[in-house]
């Protein structure tokens, strides 16, 4: 089945892909605020069991992807392709965190924009014919997001209440 264009930029889908399973990981901040409910594993360590917070956010989602395989009953050999990106350069969280799971991975780099652009794109690749079985995620990790866009931890600036913070999280 291939999707149907209504308007610019709105596909619809004869026969809509379906979401098997999903699976979050966050970190200790978003295991405090009001939504900690609902979240598969909250972390006390912003390391993640690692030694850099790049290697965390790596660990972060390939921890997340193994847990929503688990949910889901899959085997990652089952999964055509997988969708995935960060906020780190070349996509580096999501290539070290799939290297090893024989799936063609396509690396995505939207910002906020991530999660829902791996959604649609894996939704369309099925719909296209082009996989049977598809991942979406994405993560971002507070600490590796500061030192490349904002202001570096190391540098101990002083933040205010009203700043913005990115996530530490994967789905």
């Amino acid at each position: 089945m291939s999707a149907m264009r209504i308007g610019s930029q709105t596909l619809k889908f004869p026969k809509p892909p379906s979401i098997i399973e999903s699976a979050s990981v966050v970190g200790k901040k978003e295991g405090l605020g009001p939504l900690k409910h609902t979240f598969d594993f909250i972390s006390d360590d912003s390391y993640f069991g690692e030694k850099s917070w790049e290697k965390a956010e790596s660990n972060m989602l390939k921890q997340c992807f193994s847990l929503a395989c688990d949910k889901g009953k899959l085997s990652p050999s089952t999964l055509d392709m997988i969708f995935s990106g960060d906020l780190l350069n070349q996509c580096t969280g999501s290539a070290y965190a799939l290297r090893d799971t024989d799936v063609p991975y396509f690396g995505l780099y939207g910002a906020c924009s991530t999660m829902s652009e791996s959604l649609c794109l894996a939704a369309m690749a099925i719909d296209g014919g082009c996989a049977r079985t598809a991942a979406a995620l994405t993560s971002s990790h507070f600490c590796s997001a500061e030192r490349q866009f904002r202001f570096p931890l190391e540098y101990g600036s002083i933040r205010a209440p009203t700043a913005q913070w990115t996530v530490t999280g994967a789905g």
